[in-house]
């Protein structure tokens, strides 16, 4: 489980040196056990549109139902595709229920692993597929080697480069293939996967409903395109990814989902939910000790907590 950050070519700063939620250049935001130089020079701004191989445009904030609806599905799901993107071959695994209603909008959860890691062990331990019992799409995809991490997986956190283009690209090819709910789709990830999915509700806020992340920090970069409902968990004894940096991106999602602080304990326990928060847009907090993987490790609770999160959005 060992996870990561993004190279965009800057001089190295720790995100815990920033002191707040601007881009830090390079930090900390490694794995489990170790640590990693990252430089996330975040800048840019949100669009609406995602290029797909033919160079059209799709619209993906409207609303209305995907073009997927009544499609078969296609062949079995669950090994690594691969897709063209900018000119580079990406992957990623899709988990289509088994008892998938092509009549029947499903929420879609992208799901980013940590550095080092892949799609497939994301999917194995995360937990949150196995939560929902049948009841999303999930995709998982895969990052490419960065140079500046020995060549190990991980994620480019600037919103007009990349992985930010795969997921435009993904979500719609995706839309054209499956029933999905537009008004239900969620990102997750553990610390470099959550530093990622803080960027994608940030920066594709106008498509993203919420996101449920674990040790992770950020978003970065400016602003954000409106409150996301958001999920947060980060353990107080962290070594990879420091403490401050998940009680930042409480804070950042506190005020931009209009919160008036700290309320009543939620499950699952240590998890507490923000009072007064935007009503489409609410904050749940998870402080834990939990001293596995030095502090930096997914919760056996994680998992099913974040889905209940999304499934009742």
């Amino acid at each position: 489980m060992s996870e990561g950050t993004a190279d965009s070519g800057g001089p190295t700063t720790d995100p815990a040196e920033t002191g707040s939620n601007t881009a830090p250049t390079s930090g900390d935001i490694g794995g489990t056990g170790s640590s990693g130089e990252a430089t996330a020079a975040v800048t840019g701004s949100s669009t609406g549109d995602a290029t797909t191989d033919d160079g059209t445009t799709g619209d993906m904030t409207t609303g209305e139902p995907a073009g997927g609806c009544g499609k078969d599905p296609g062949p079995p799901n669950g090994m690594p595709q691969k897709k063209m993107v900018e000119g580079t071959e990406r992957q990623y695994i899709l988990a289509v229920p088994a008892s998938y209603d092509p009549n029947k909008q499903y929420p879609l959860v992208f799901a980013w692993h940590g550095r080092g890691g892949d799609g497939a062990l994301a999917r194995l331990y995360y937990k949150i597929e196995e939560a929902a019992q049948g009841e999303a799409i999930f995709v998982y995809p895969y990052g490419l080697p960065l140079a500046d991490m020995m060549n190990q997986t991980g994620w480019d956190l600037d919103p007009g480069n990349e992985d930010f283009a795969f997921f435009d690209a993904l979500l719609a090819d995706l839309n054209g293939q499956l029933c999905i709910d537009q008004q239900r789709i969620f990102s997750t990830g553990h610390s470099f996967g959550g530093y990622m999915s803080n960027q994608i509700g940030c920066f594709r806020g106008d498509v993203i409903r919420g996101i449920g992340l674990v040790a992770g920090g950020g978003p970065y970069g400016g602003a954000c395109s409106g409150p996301v409902a958001t999920w947060l968990a980060h353990g107080t004894i962290d070594a990879v990814v420091p403490y401050s940096e998940g009680t930042n991106s409480h804070a950042h999602w506190s005020a931009a989902n209009g919160c008036a602080g700290a309320g009543d304990a939620v499950d699952p326990a240590p998890c507490v939910a923000d009072v007064d928060c935007d009503p489409e847009s609410p904050v749940t907090w998870c402080s834990h000790d939990e001293a596995g993987f030095s502090g930096h490790g997914w919760p056996s609770w994680a998992g099913p907590g974040i889905w209940a999160f999304f499934a009742a959005l």
